[in-house]
């Protein structure tokens, strides 16, 4: 998952917030950041007047949640101390955040790429195969050239997207180029600048779902994108899901409605039935 870095003043007014404070909306500098936390539902807005709104915390479990998910910040205090310091060192990084690199670099400058049934090129250079354990890394997507008829896989687990062969018939055509978007900079600017169909292998759980919708369907819209659903991960998720991993992720539940995919809206109702999520590295058992 893409990890954005906060600045001092957001930090400092969500701290305000946590501690019951009511807090100009404008005071926050970030319009994209704000708005991104009131639609996760950890900061709710109330229009006071004429251009005018204030935002609270309802709930400050929630918004450390959302913290920790999509900003990577375990304690908010800790994180602002970190700021304060010209160099940290990977002990206190990792005790604001889930990252040993927080001051220096939050997320890859790009991202980990591979094909299977299609070629990617460089320009007029095609990408050989490479060994095991050895994987491309593009850090400028406007040189990449591919088929606009290849399946576009966005990853977000490293050990699926290094095993990715094993699950290649999970997919819905031989043509793919798998993306891994775990600590990078999400591959959502390349994608609009392509055609192709997108295909969304996420964590079957809130936050799954919630990146899903939020940072992929939202922007490229429906037409061209698909959360995959494997036959049978329902009953996966009924017999082995976590209702802990669940739990932790509530405040991003209920998802934003799945549209016409009918077998996100049907996974949906499955995890609110059961109340469980189930991380994606599952698959690699083979028992869907």
């Amino acid at each position: 998952m893409p990890r954005e870095k906060i600045s001092k003043g957001f930090a400092l007014n969500l701290q305000r917030l946590l501690a019951g404070e009511p807090v100009n909306a404008g005071a926050f500098g970030n319009k994209r950041q704000l708005k991104k936390l009131e639609e996760l539902r950890a900061v709710v807005r109330r229009v006071t007047g004429r251009n005018r709104a204030v935002c609270f915390c309802p709930d400050p479990s929630a918004l450390r949640s959302v913290l920790q998910l999509h900003f990577g910040i375990h304690d908010l205090t800790a994180y602002l101390n970190l700021l304060e310091k010209d160099h940290a060192d990977g002990e206190e990084s990792l005790r604001a955040t889930t990252s040993t690199k927080t001051l220096r670099r939050r997320s890859l400058q790009g991202f980990f790429i591979k094909g299977f049934g299609t070629d990617i090129r460089i320009g007029k250079t095609r990408l050989d195969n490479l060994p095991d354990g050895v994987e491309y890394f593009v850090r400028d997507h406007s040189v990449l050239k591919l088929s606009s008829m290849a399946l576009i896989v966005g990853v977000e687990n490293p050990e699926c997207f290094v095993k990715a062969d094993r699950l290649l018939d999970l997919f819905p055509q031989k043509a793919v180029v798998l993306v891994l978007r775990y600590h990078s900079n999400s591959p959502v600017e390349w994608l609009k600048s392509i055609p192709n169909d997108y295909l969304h292998f996420g964590d079957f759980d809130p936050a799954g779902i919630a990146i899903y919708c939020n940072e992929y369907r939202f922007v490229l819209g429906e037409k061209r994108c698909r959360f995959l659903v494997p036959d049978g991960i329902g009953e996966q998720i009924r017999k082995y899901g976590d209702s802990a991993l669940f739990d932790r992720q509530r405040q991003l539940w209920p998802p934003k409605q799945p549209g016409e995919e009918r077998a996100l809206a049907e996974l949906i109702a499955t995890m609110e039935q059961c109340g469980k999520g189930l991380e994606q590295e599952w698959l690699l058992r083979g028992e869907v």
